[in-house]
């Protein structure tokens, strides 16, 4: 990847069209643009607004605007650079589609972000803006890894030959894509593009591997609501920014729903000062899924960071799931305990007495099992029935104890009769009074 942009500038050409200075390509430029006689503020050519270059080739033009970010560079808490000590492949086991086995680790990784005209599919859909954000070494030197975001923008649709000739050669050496719901909006969208354009692109030029549907390809949403569901009202990513990553973008951010509108609005008039911040709503999307991806697979970490200041109780009880899931049971003992000293809310309260108890039920650890099935009874107060069912078969068919078996089967029976009409199941009714009738037939050929 450390030579991409060399092969980029020589695709027959490149008009430089970047600022002298390096502030101007490591953040938005504060300019004000000129008056008119009657007042009003002039149209500002993206050009002015984004400093970057013009790419030329034999399907047309494109412009790309490029910036460098330090390892050391901080989203929120997080380094940039932190996620190139995570191993792609532990998630592989939770997410078997995603090919993350093949991922050896991020340095090759694309982290891959689009801006289109429409949510939608089809021929009349276009991904006007697409940022791809690489781990990269500047002159082969060891200390020189950056984080390098490219944005490739159409200035008009007739430019779209041009940007996905570049994005093809972008994406060639890559192993594996990034993205945040990708795997069901950005790479299909591509390929798309890729195939309705493919008599208007260069000979040879079709989409690259990376964005086949079998390619490694790690979506980060739905690890993310796994993970922070339960707590946050919203897994947008800019939710994500501000309760995981705790960080604010600035008020040059824009809303995504009004992305389509605003480039309708500069295809129209040519002003560039509206989609300056698209250009910045893209790339702070980038940016953010690398330190994202950090703050997943730390979840992911051996041992788990259970005694974490940063942790609420609800992604402890998150994370226990998930590393039972790996099959990591003292990690997911660890933090199923710690989940229940912290948590009160009743519902995930006993959704950790239930995750432990059948991780120790796995583990045949039956006396500890059936001391946490009794506390739940008496620290969860409502109509769950999982404890009385779990006691009376650890009487039925661990202990032999068929008079306690019935008796907590009752119980059962009785809480779930006594609930609310909406509460009720039918098929839970049926199964504890087959359950109790099955009982109390062993019980009396026991008599005889």
């Amino acid at each position: 990847m450390s030579s991409t942009l060399e092969r980029l500038r020589r695709l027959q050409g490149v008009r430089d069209r970047r600022a002298s200075t390096e502030a101007a390509r490591t953040s938005i430029p504060d300019h004000a643009p000129a008056l008119a006689a009657d007042g009003r503020a002039q149209r500002a050519p993206i050009e002015t607004l984004e400093a970057g270059e013009t790419i030329e080739n034999s399907a047309g033009q494109c412009y790309l605007v490029t910036r460098r970010y330090p390892l050391h560079a901080i989203r929120g808490k997080t380094a940039l650079g932190s996620v190139l000590q995570r191993d792609p492949e532990i998630l592989a086991p939770l997410y078997p589609a995603y090919g993350l086995e093949r991922c050896s680790d991020f340095r090759r990784a694309a982290f891959l972000d689009i801006e289109s005209t429409g949510l939608g599919g089809g021929a009349g859909i276009y991904a006007f803006m697409v940022g791809v954000g690489t781990f990269e070494a500047e002159d082969r030197a060891a200390d020189s890894l950056m984080f390098v975001v490219r944005q490739l923008f159409m200035r008009h649709p007739g430019e779209e030959p041009a940007l996905l000739t570049v994005l093809a050669d972008l994406l060639h050496s890559c192993e594996s894509l990034v993205t945040f719901n990708g795997r069901s909006f950005d790479a299909p969208l591509l390929r798309g593009r890729y195939h309705y354009a493919s008599r208007f692109l260069p000979a040879g030029v079709r989409a690259p591997p990376a964005l086949n549907s079998a390619a490694a390809h790690l979506d980060l949403l739905p690890p993310a609501r796994r993970l922070w569901r339960k707590r946050l009202d919203s897994c947008a990513l800019s939710n994500l920014e501000r309760a995981i990553l705790n960080h604010l973008r600035t008020e040059a951010d824009v809303p995504g729903s009004l992305i389509p509108q605003l480039y309708a609005d500069y295809l129209r008039d040519g002003d560039g000062r509206q989609m300056q911040r698209v250009f910045y709503h893209n790339r702070e999307d980038i940016v953010s899924m690398a330190a994202l991806a950090e703050r997943i697979y730390s979840a992911f970490a051996e041992p788990p960071a259970a005694d974490s200041g940063s942790l609420q109780p609800l992604d402890l009880l998150n994370m226990a799931r998930l590393q039972m899931e790996l099959n990591r049971l003292d990690s997911a003992e660890t933090l199923f305990r710690a989940a229940l000293e912290q948590l009160t809310a009743r519902a995930p309260l006993a959704e950790s007495f239930d995750g432990l108890g059948q991780l120790l039920k796995r583990q045949r650890r039956w006396e500890e099992a059936v001391a946490l099935w009794q506390q739940w009874l008496t620290t969860v107060r409502d109509a769950d029935i999982r404890p009385y069912v779990e006691l009376a078969k650890f009487c039925e068919w661990q202990s032999g104890d068929l008079a306690q078996a019935a008796m907590w089967t009752q119980w059962a029976l009785h809480e779930q009769e006594r609930s609310p009409a909406h509460a009720r199941s039918p098929r839970s009714l049926a199964e504890l009074r087959h359950r109790l009738a099955r009982l109390q037939r062993k019980l009396r050929a026991g008599e005889r």
